[in-house]
């Protein structure tokens, strides 16, 4: 069974902050407690596209580059992957990097190194073996700023996902991470972009959904399983941060979760959002993400059972 720490978003006061509640989620999953000295550590963040209005702003990050600092003297690599579609048409690493920084991301504000996971031309990156016997991908290519680092830390904002049910630790921490090719290839024919309402197929939607959970293994190869994972609850809307707009959010802030089970950590994200909501926005994408999960713990991801400890 899988711990899992939850700090709530209750009693929220000057010196009860997001900050302090952070370094509080930290302490008690004592997420530094495998880093030393001279390691260099990648946190995997979300950063949002023109026109989607609730990414989390660079303070949400900056205590955790600062743990990882005080826990290694070396400031980590802070990275996000390019998207799918350079909608203002300009050259995409340049348009990544311009629209990021309007956005308040810079490596004075987030405590670190902020780069493009794949390099300039979101490409640059490793093949990794999926390790899973009859594996439809047999390997992956994760991105430099990724699988170039000695340990990942996932920091996910929580939003609903039109392909995969919900966007927490399993997306960003498996297909958020690679190369754009990479992207591309595990999405075959599916567009990621349902402007329209009308899904693919189920069984495509299925097998897309495998893919996904099997290009986490090859992310979690290329770290040796050096891996930990945070939550953000907060801000959750309908759509996802890679999309050119979004609704508004859907459920209060519940403030944030920490483990190193990204099946466990994602398990408790939607039970948690499962009191909150209706039921039906829930499956408001047309996807049971338990299903996701069951895949995920059969793949041997993690554990779908997991004690949760609260905190404010």
């Amino acid at each position: 069974m899988s711990e899992v720490i939850w700090v709530d978003s209750e009693k929220m006061y000057f010196d009860n902050s997001v900050r302090h509640k952070l370094q509080k989620l930290m302490d008690s999953s004592r997420a530094d407690s495998d880093l030393i000295k001279g390691m260099r550590v990648a946190l995997k963040i979300n950063t949002a596209e023109e026109g989607y209005d609730y990414g989390l702003r660079p303070g949400f990050f900056r205590p955790v580059s600062e743990r990882v600092l005080a826990a290694t003297n070396t400031r980590p690599v802070i990275c996000d992957g390019i998207k799918l579609a350079d909608y203002w048409k300009q050259i995409r690493g340049t348009n990544y990097l311009k629209l990021a920084g309007a956005q308040g991301y810079s490596n004075e504000t987030l405590g670190g190194h902020f780069v493009i996971n794949g390099g300039f031309s979101g490409d640059e990156g490793d093949l990794f073996p999926c390790k899973l016997k009859d594996s439809e991908l047999g390997g992956v290519e994760v991105g430099t700023a990724v699988c170039r680092s000695d340990a990942l830390w996932v920091l996910t904002h929580v939003t609903f996902h039109p392909l995969f049910g919900i966007h927490g630790a399993l997306f960003n921490a498996g297909f958020d991470c690679l190369v754009d090719r990479a992207k591309t290839r595990l999405l075959k024919s599916i567009n990621p972009y349902i402007f329209n309402g009308h899904k693919p197929p189920f069984s495509d939607l299925r097998a897309f959904q495998c893919r996904a959970l099997e290009s986490f293994l090859g992310v979690q190869a290329s770290m040796e399983s050096k891996m930990f994972f945070i939550n953000y609850l907060w801000d959750m809307t309908p759509q996802p941060e890679y999309y050119p707009y979004s609704e508004t959010p859907v459920i209060e802030n519940m403030g944030f979760l920490a483990s190193r089970d990204p099946v466990a950590i994602d398990k408790a994200t939607v039970d948690l959002i499962g009191k909150k909501c209706p039921s039906e926005v829930l499956v408001s994408s047309g996807i049971n993400f338990i299903d996701v999960l069951q895949d995920a713990e059969r793949m041997g991801i993690g554990n779908l059972d997991y004690t949760l400890s609260r905190l404010s």
